[in-house]
């Protein structure tokens, strides 16, 4: 079973299904097969929809009010959650209505898992959003195996301990039997902030009162490596256009969505000093910036499109060319995977300057679409990415001085040079594609053994009646 804030699939007020924003089904593709089982939310169009089947996926939708979204998703989880785990809290905002609708949100979802889980199922959920789920789905259903992914960062504990329901998440994601991160630094912060905060005992496992152990590792996420290399080799056309259009200078691009976490501001500062300084050619260098707007209604990333846009206007106001052409070009919206590869394929080099990243995965992609072994990747150190391609020019962010060398280090670099740094990535993302991730993670699940005394069948059954789903069937 999986258990993620969203369906795979958006459902229309008239029924109709469209794909929901995020990869994640894509990721999961591997491993899905019939009688694979999702909970999730069906969009804000959804009401109290049945479950349906999907191709071979049982949906089962989580009815979610729009001012529980409100709470829940966009208050804690994404205006205290995600930007304490990615230390960019700018405003102290610990709303305790938010919180309860989140801790009301989460039991729902638990409840949901209980109600429809096979005895003895697998059940993997995913992401900040339901981090009391694990706790709540184990006290139900003692019989289910439980895994949880954090898909972006975990912070230091010191940071961590500004939440003050700090103890009732760690608690909540401590009632998995896997506890999986995207880097070894993510799993030391929380092995830290577990002994801190519920007394747990680290060894090979995380260890709770003595007898209820957790498996805690890294298994960092990655792409569909051989569906973005045959949309590179697809590209070739649409990514000569774009240069042809651009001219012979070198592009530079990044592509990320307008969210404060993405360092877009330090690479657009660092591209117009170099410009300033003539030390790039402002009359045929361009940088291309897809930012692929998010979260709007939110103060914060209002403030962080104001800043974005006034440095790109600079600029380009300055740099203007004879052309009326723009050293800048700015795109405010979303590409599909084909016009995402086109830019790809056309761009000297990807951008990718997170302040905190859980792994980014544009830069995994990029590197799969560029089979011709030509681009260069400027990397974030603060990505979890940077952990897994060698090959990457590594800067950090906040010093923009080190991010212009990268940039002229990107103009300067031999072609030898750029096809022996490709080529090191590619082969890192092809051995340890999305498939190798998704199988990693459920071997290991499936390896541990809890000690938390599971009982016997009789138990097993109680706790399924308890839940209320026998559903008149021989077991």
């Amino acid at each position: 079973m999986v258990v993620a804030n969203r369906l795979p699939v958006e459902i229309g007020a008239d029924g109709t299904l469209s794909a929901s924003p995020g990869g994640l089904a894509s990721a999961l593709s591997s491993i899905i097969r019939p009688g694979t089982q999702w909970v999730g939310w069906g969009g804000p169009q959804s009401g109290t929809a049945a479950a349906f089947d999907y191709g071979d996926v049982r949906l089962h939708p989580v009815s979610l009010s729009a001012d529980e979204m409100s709470k829940y998703y966009d208050g804690f989880a994404n205006a205290i959650l995600w930007p304490l785990f990615h230390g960019r809290l700018r405003r102290v905002e610990l709303n305790r209505v938010w919180w309860r609708s989140y801790r009301a949100v989460n039991e729902r979802f638990a409840r949901a898992v209980t109600a429809v889980a096979p005895l003895g199922a697998t059940v993997w959920v995913h992401d900040y959003h339901l981090l009391l789920a694990p706790a709540m789905i184990r006290a139900k259903r003692p019989d289910l195996r439980v895994g949880l992914f954090l898909h972006i960062p975990f912070p230091n504990v010191q940071l961590f301990s500004m939440l003050p329901w700090r103890r009732e998440v760690i608690e909540g994601m401590l009632g998995a039997d896997l506890v999986g991160f995207q880097v070894a630094d993510d799993v030391a912060n929380f092995v830290a902030a577990a002994e801190r905060l519920v007394d747990a005992r680290a060894g090979d496992r995380l260890l709770l009162d003595g007898s209820h152990s957790v498996a805690v590792d890294a298994f960092p996420i990655s792409v569909d490596f051989a569906q973005w290399d045959a949309l590179g080799h697809r590209a070739t056309d649409e990514a000569r256009a774009i240069r042809e259009e651009l001219g012979d200078g070198t592009v530079f691009l990044g592509i990320d969505r307008l969210d404060y976490t993405k360092g877009i501001s330090q690479r657009l500062q660092a591209f117009g000093e170099l410009i300033n300084e003539g030390r790039l050619d402002a009359t045929s260098c361009t940088f291309a910036q897809v930012a692929v707007p998010s979260r709007s209604d939110v103060v914060a990333y209002q403030d962080e499109r104001s800043e974005v846009e006034a440095l790109i206007d600079a600029v380009n106001v300055r740099h203007r060319r004879d052309d009326g052409s723009l050293p800048i070009r700015y795109m405010a919206t979303s590409l599909d995977e084909v016009a995402m590869t086109a830019w790809f394929r056309a761009a000297d080099a990807l951008v990718v300057t997170s302040l905190a990243d859980g792994m980014n995965l544009v830069a995994k992609e990029f590197v799969a679409a560029r089979s011709d072994l030509g681009g260069v990747l400027v990397l974030s150190e603060f990505a979890g990415a940077a952990q897994d391609l060698e090959g990457a020019l590594i800067v950090n962010p906040y010093d923009i001085e080190a991010v212009k060398r990268a940039f002229v280090a990107v103009t300067e670099m031999p072609p030898a040079e750029r096809t022996s740094r490709m080529t090191s990535m590619r082969a890192a993302v092809e051995r340890h594609d999305v498939h190798h991730w998704a199988r990693s993670f459920l071997e290991r699940l499936d390896s541990v053994t809890p000690a938390r005394g599971r009982g016997g069948l009789a138990d097993k059954l109680a706790a399924i009646r308890r839940a209320g789903r026998l559903h008149d069937r021989k077991e």
